[in-house]
């Protein structure tokens, strides 16, 4: 187990970081290592189902993302400005936060025209060197959402290397129905397909949804070289009380659970009882999950290859334990696996 940021590096080709969605969703591949063994084995997603079965749990991250990215341009200006749309504020006054570029030339009391649109934005307030709380001016009989819909672009990750694309708007979301809310999605529900949970439902398995609207830390590295210096920002999770039950059932009577995304690992991992057992509430969490913390509530992770010293990686080997993670990532390297959230999965036993 380590908590020093250089030990989660890695070398990673530009040429396996996928670059467009699978045709169809589940056409990707799923590299398996048992913990306790340390064994791995290489599959189809399509094979998922067959490590699953009766009473068995499956814990997703029903938040979905939205078109949060616009681009317009500063008043009295043709300079292009990107505005990405992190956490609403304030509902009733449209009042959102908001990475903006180049932040350097937006302050108070500018105001951002949208392209084709007849929406603009005042900059109310300077919230850190990158980020503004931006209020939304909604013409007469327009929709603040419509327009959203209409205008936004997916905020695709900033390793995929090619414009939006009008296919991301499908792709880029999972199949199943959730609450819009993320500003990027929790990627390791996108190679689920309807047919392929059927399956696994007519086998017994049971799927319950938690939400965690994913947001910042996504945007941001991490820069400090002691993991426990670090700090996550702030996002909002919530487990419905019929999860948490179903939770806690599978755990007694020794079913699996399997957490899909680390997304699911940090809000499960945030509702816990003093036994450790899965709790039902709403809340904001900051929790990062490093070595040589102790995951209670899953006992299988489903997710996606990460970056080179990123959270998600720095949380798969804290469930895995950091040389199993290790030597998955070394094999999926070797064998040509993708990563991204357009890539390949890997499901830890």
């Amino acid at each position: 187990m380590s908590s020093r940021l250089s030990d989660y590096n890695f070398d990673l080709p530009e040429s396996q970081i996928a670059q467009f969605p699978p045709e169809p969703r589940d056409n990707v591949r799923l590299l398996v290592v048992r913990k306790a063994t340390g064994e791995i084995s290489h599959h189809k997603f399509t094979d998922l189902p067959r490590f699953f079965g009766e009473d068995d749990v499956v814990i997703y991250n029903q938040s979905l993302p939205f078109p949060c990215r616009l681009w317009g341009y500063k008043e009295k200006s043709t300079s292009e400005v990107e505005v990405l749309l992190m956490r609403e504020l304030d509902p009733e006054a449209h009042l959102w936060n908001a990475i903006v570029e180049p932040a350097r030339k937006i302050r108070v009391g500018n105001k951002i025209h949208f392209k084709n649109s007849q929406f603009s934005a005042e900059v109310v307030d300077n919230t850190t060197s990158r980020e503004r709380a931006l209020r939304f001016i909604i013409p007469p009989g327009e929709s603040f959402n419509l327009f959203i819909e209409e205008f936004g672009e997916m905020a695709l990750p900033a390793y995929i290397k090619r414009p939006h694309q009008p296919k991301d708007y499908t792709a880029y979301r999972p199949v199943w129905s959730g609450i819009p809310g993320s500003v990027q999605v929790p990627d390791a529900s996108l190679p689920f397909t309807k047919l392929l949970i059927r399956e696994m439902e007519i086998n017994g398995t049971v799927f319950v949804p938690i939400t965690l609207h994913t947001g910042a830390p996504n945007f941001r590295g991490i820069e400090v070289e002691d993991l426990h210096k670090f700090s996550m920002d702030a996002e909002y999770a919530e487990v419905p009380p019929e999860t948490a039950e179903q939770v806690r059932a599978a755990k007694r009577s020794g079913k699996q659970v399997l957490a899909v995304g680390v997304s699911v690992l940090r809000a499960v991992e945030s509702h816990l009882t003093a036994y450790h057992e899965l709790k039902p509430g709403a809340d904001w969490t900051i929790k990062f999950i490093f070595p040589p913390a102790k995951v209670h509530v899953p006992t299988a992770l489903l997710t996606q290859f990460h970056r080179p010293k990123s959270p998600g990686y720095i949380a798969t080997a804290a469930f895995a334990g950091y040389l199993i993670a290790r030597k998955a990532y070394e094999t999926a390297l070797a064998e040509g696996y993708q990563w991204g959230c357009y890539g390949d999965m890997l499901l830890i036993l």
